[in-house]
């Protein structure tokens, strides 16, 4: 029997993801090349120190108030749990990151690249860290998607 609502949510997450990629892309190109560097520039006066103040407590008061509200919601206590929230804010800054090559390439291009190492990377992780076995079906995908970043790199 057919799952829909895992069907469903699968494509939420997709049209989602698709949408936001999108946009992700529109607005990087409105800044030309991104560099680490270029992203970590902060201008040194008053009011950026004032906003990075204010910025520092709302990020507070919402870690604050996610916690209190944790027993009284199912979504904050999952969101709030150590691992998950740590999890999400690595994954905030994996995808933050991706505007630097972003600006210098495809969308397309550099979304394959980057799902085809996530993929082989991930398996390989979860073998060491959660002793996950893949059968020769499985890791001849992971040959295949290790050839294509090869193609897909030189291209």
């Amino acid at each position: 029997m057919i799952d829909s609502r895992f069907w469903i949510s699968i494509a939420v997450i997709t049209i989602i993801g698709t949408a936001g990629s999108i946009l992700f892309k529109y607005g990087t190109n409105a800044f030309g090349t991104l560099t680490l560097e270029r992203l970590l520039q902060i201008e040194q006066s008053k009011v950026s120190l004032a906003g990075l103040a204010v910025l520092s407590v709302g990020i507070l008061m919402t870690l604050l108030g996610g916690h209190i509200l944790r027993p009284s919601s199912f979504a904050l206590e999952f969101l709030f749990y150590p691992a998950v929230f740590l999890a999400l804010v690595m994954l905030f800054v994996s995808r933050f990151l991706i505007g630097i090559p972003l600006s210098v390439t495809g969308l397309g291009r550099l979304n394959a690249l980057l799902t085809v190492l996530s993929i082989v990377s991930t398996a390989v992780a979860s073998a060491l860290v959660f002793k996950e076995t893949f059968n020769i079906q499985v890791i001849a995908g992971f040959l295949l998607g290790a050839i294509s970043i090869l193609l897909i790199g030189q291209a």
